[in-house]
């Protein structure tokens, strides 16, 4: 199954992790989520017998943590933050060692087969997680081996990653979609592609977000940028010409450079 084809039969991205695993396809051998579900039902079955009686919520998220923390010994990575492999779910499963957002799809995915109501929380520059609760929610982050957040100490992490450029606002603690999390797992590849001026790599992610946002005409112009560096003038005046199409406003320097890439 492609991207494509899992947008199409399940377009709210509701399997998070098969879908985390098919956005990044091209970066795996095989690209069958299915075994990478497999590990994740028996983290969870394992999870399910440790459940507290009587209930509880703090019981049960100390008993998640721990077992996926301590037991499994998931990892943020911090030596090679920025090592693509940190973002592909079946490598960070193997390496035990990923990025924010990734770490958070596991941590996601495994909370909600034990029936907790587990979302991703798009903080700018760290991916962090909650539970919803009748009461509120509950942040953890788990980049740090799960960790509790609170409003204090979010506002804190987005200071320190922004460098201060950023000012928190509680809006950033509300949940996002889960197709937007596979929207920013590739996002984050396709920076690191296109630093790297890897530019094979960068024409798939951005392609993957054109399929995850379409209406974004951002992204068409990313694309068309990269078809650039590979010389594929053609290519990329397409989609200059569908970010214009998507447009609701003209755009004449578009539109001009669109010209000066048909004269050649």
């Amino acid at each position: 199954m492609s991207l494509h084809e899992f947008l199409l039969t399940d377009p709210e991205c509701r399997q998070l992790a098969k879908g985390a695993v098919l956005a990044v396809a091209p970066m795996l051998e095989d690209p069958d989520p299915e075994p990478v579900l497999a590990i994740l039902e028996d983290w969870a079955f394992e999870l399910a017998g440790r459940m507290p009686l009587p209930w509880s919520i703090h019981g049960a998220i100390d008993a998640l943590n721990h077992y996926l923390f301590e037991e499994i010994d998931l990892n943020g990575d911090r030596m090679a933050y920025d090592d693509p492999e940190n973002a592909v779910l079946p490598k960070v499963i193997a390496r035990r060692k990923g990025l924010p957002i990734a770490l958070s799809i596991l941590w996601i995915d495994v909370a909600k087969r034990l029936g907790l109501d587990a979302v991703g929380i798009a903080l700018p520059g760290h991916f962090v997680t909650a539970l919803r609760l009748d009461v509120g929610m509950l942040f953890f982050d788990p980049f740090n081996r799960g960790r509790a957040l609170g409003e204090e100490e979010a506002a804190r992490i987005v200071q320190k990653v922004s460098g201060g450029r950023v000012a928190f606002n509680p809006a950033m603690l509300e949940p996002v979609s889960h197709r937007t999390i596979l929207l920013r797992l590739v996002r984050n590849l396709h920076a690191r592609f296109v630093k790297a001026e890897d530019w094979d790599e960068a024409l798939w992610s951005a392609t993957h977000l054109i399929l995850l946002a379409p209406e974004d005409t951002g992204h068409y112009r990313d694309r068309a940028f990269v078809h650039l560096k590979r010389g594929e003038i053609l290519s990329a005046v397409k989609d200059l010409q569908e970010a214009i199409r998507l447009s609701q406003e003209d755009d004449p320097l578009l539109r001009d450079w669109i010209e000066k890439l048909k004269k050649g």
